[in-house]
């Protein structure tokens, strides 16, 4: 190592700049406290005769000196202005600030610095001083700079460990506290760990005023509601809703803004405070923690958050979220277009066949709408999609109606039970009569049950499409594959076997009123004053749902008859079936 002679200078004064790193923002005045590094490093130039400190900012913060991927714009325009030969010596707190990275990167950035004619003096390491006022400063600098290398691998593997222990209790563990929630430090079998809540909401209108948590809870209905993340992303930007990096203070929002700038490599990052897009929508939306839940890797494939699972394949959920389990996996199915959750029409107004997916088109397979100008429901397909070719497809709703409550009521006052048809289809009423009449608590838990077991097996079937595709090669790859094809066959049991009691134990405490729906001996239940003619829509539905899975309705093929002979010739029933065991031949495959 090459020691740098100042004494000797043929200039008044030997210009001393100063440099200052953190991994971490502080506002102690701990040793990694930007401010407490530069007050030391000025108090020794000024301690030194014929040295200036030159004032210009050399420091990085929140950034790591290990890692050697981390860009450190302080410490390259130090190198930069050192070859431009702007000053003499460069002080620092420790080597450590300068860098972690071991005694060869040391040695590298102080040969650099030598070469350029520039010195490097630690105020905490007397022995670390490449003037030529320290001949024993090349021994002593190596063998620093290793000890500072080594501090941060033990440092690293510690770190590492700690946080795969908090991770396993599912806590918040590092990085910003997702947008609308807050952390609380909360004691786990005897480990502290960073629960998530839901922040303060307020009364005011989403707009500039209202707080993040607002905010979340109005993306949550505009997308249950039906409402893409282009046209909520569009909502709030036309209401000044602040985005989740407009909602930061002026330091954390300018470190985030120069972190992003870097991950790009090119262009600026967008710095509007309030310009909300889809992307940030969605992200928002396919949080799992929305639900409680503890997060996981990120799917490569997807790039979204998994939940995170124990041992035994079941979610960790230790926070508190914006909703229950049950509604963010509907939300999820939604977002998928797996799920239609929307049971209003477009207008806002109920039908009894319109907008909650039991009418289909016969022609395209597609949920009907309803058309509220001439009060029918709708197929309107405006271009070919797959084999379904361009269409608008119409029937009267009053003679839908019609069609499909005949049928029905038909069908329920000559059910036999000697016949094996009525007898599959009485079963499968009393399944969900059951579930429909099952206390709250109970249908709520089988409610969740069904939808953790919809979402683990739709998991299941991209785990296993992606192996098809090849993301799951070699010994690595096999490995977590069967890990956790593991963990999601012990959920997908665990909840089946949760379903099939919650069912038998609803089905067994419920009677199915068979006698009274029949209406033998009463009035006609579709007269006027009769039971349907009583029931709201919402009745209606319910009603409906346990003897029907769908109707489709047929294009129209003639014009004889009447209104109502035309419009039951185009409808078709397809009666409800008891719910049979699937088997999954792909979750039984051997690996």
């Amino acid at each position: 190592m090459e020691l740098v002679a100042l004494g000797d200078r043929d200039q008044d004064m030997i210009r001393a700049v100063t440099y200052e790193r953190q991994s971490h923002k502080s506002e102690t005045d701990s040793q990694a406290s930007p401010k407490m590094q530069r007050d030391k490093s000025i108090a020794h130039i000024n301690s030194q005769d014929n040295w200036v400190h030159i004032d210009t900012d050399y420091s990085d913060v929140g950034l790591s000196g290990y890692d050697p991927n981390v860009y450190r714009p302080g410490f390259e325009r130090l190198m930069e202005d050192a070859r431009a030969r702007k000053f003499d010596v460069v002080v620092i707190y420790m080597l450590s600030r300068l860098t972690r990275q071991g005694a060869a990167e040391a040695l590298k950035i102080q040969q650099e610095l030598a070469k350029c004619g520039v010195a490097l003096v630690s105020t905490q390491e007397p022995f670390i001083n490449t003037s030529n006022d320290n001949p024993f400063g090349v021994a002593f600098f190596a063998l620093i700079a290793g000890l500072a290398h080594q501090e941060s691998k033990n440092k690293s593997k510690f770190i590492r460990d700690a946080f795969a222990e908090l991770k396993s209790k599912g806590s918040h563990s590092s990085g910003p506290v997702p947008y609308g929630f807050e952390a609380e430090p909360v004691n786990v079998d005897g480990i502290t760990i960073r629960k998530l809540k839901p922040g303060v909401t307020s009364d005011a209108e989403i707009g500039p005023d209202s707080t993040p948590a607002d905010n979340v809870e109005f993306i949550i209905r505009e997308a249950e509601s039906g409402a893409k993340e282009n046209a909520i992303a569009s909502a709030l930007t036309e209401k000044g809703v602040k985005t989740p990096l407009g909602s930061l203070d002026e330091e954390e929002a300018k470190a985030r803004r120069e972190a992003a700038r870097k991950r790009r490599k090119h262009g600026d990052t967008d710095t509007a405070d309030c310009e909300w897009s889809s992307t940030v929508v969605r992200r928002i939306l396919r949080d799992p923690r929305l639900a409680g839940f503890a997060i996981g890797p990120v799917d490569p494939k997807t790039k979204r958050r998994e939940i995170l699972r124990g041992e035994e394949g079941q979610p960790v959920r230790p926070h508190e979220g914006f909703m229950e389990p049950k509604r963010w996996y509907d939300l999820q199915a939604l977002l998928d277009g797996r799920k239609r959750t929307l049971r209003l029409d477009r207008a806002g107004t109920l039908t009894f066949l319109g907008s909650w997916g039991v009418l289909r088109c016969g022609i395209c397979d597609a949920g009907m709408t309803v058309s509220n100008s001439d009060e029918s429901y709708v197929c309107n397909l405006r271009r070919s999609v797959g084999d379904a070719p361009k269409h608008v497809l119409r029937i009267k709703m009053k003679d839908a109606d019609g069609v499909v409550a005949g049928r029905l009521w038909t069908r329920v006052a000559a059910l036999d039970p000697d016949d094996e048809g009525d007898v599959e289809l009485l079963l499968a009423a009393a399944e969900r009569f059951a579930v429909q009449g099952a206390d709250p608590e109970a249908a709520a838990e089988l409610a969740e049950q069904e939808a953790q077991l919809e979402h683990v097996q739709q998991s299941m079937r991209e785990l296993y499409r992606d192996r098809k595709d090849g993301l799951y090669e070699g010994p690595t790859g096999q490995a977590a594959f069967r890990d956790t094809i593991r963990k999601y066959q012990a959920h997908e049991k665990r909840c089946t076997a949760r379903i099939d009691e919650l069912k038998e134990a609803a089905t067994s405490a419920t009677r199915l009123p068979i006698e009274e729906w029949s209406a033998a001996g009463e009035l006609d239940p579709l007269a006027e004053g009769g039971l349907w003619e009583c029931q709201d829509v919402s009745e209606r539905r319910a009603f409906l749902s346990l003897f029907v899975d769908s109707v489709t309705v047929g294009a129209a093929t003639t014009k004889r008859g009447t209104a109502f002979e035309r419009a039951d010739g185009r409808v078709e029933v397809r009666w409800a079936e008891p719910k049979k065991d699937e088997e999954d031949n792909e979750s039984a495959t051997a690996y």
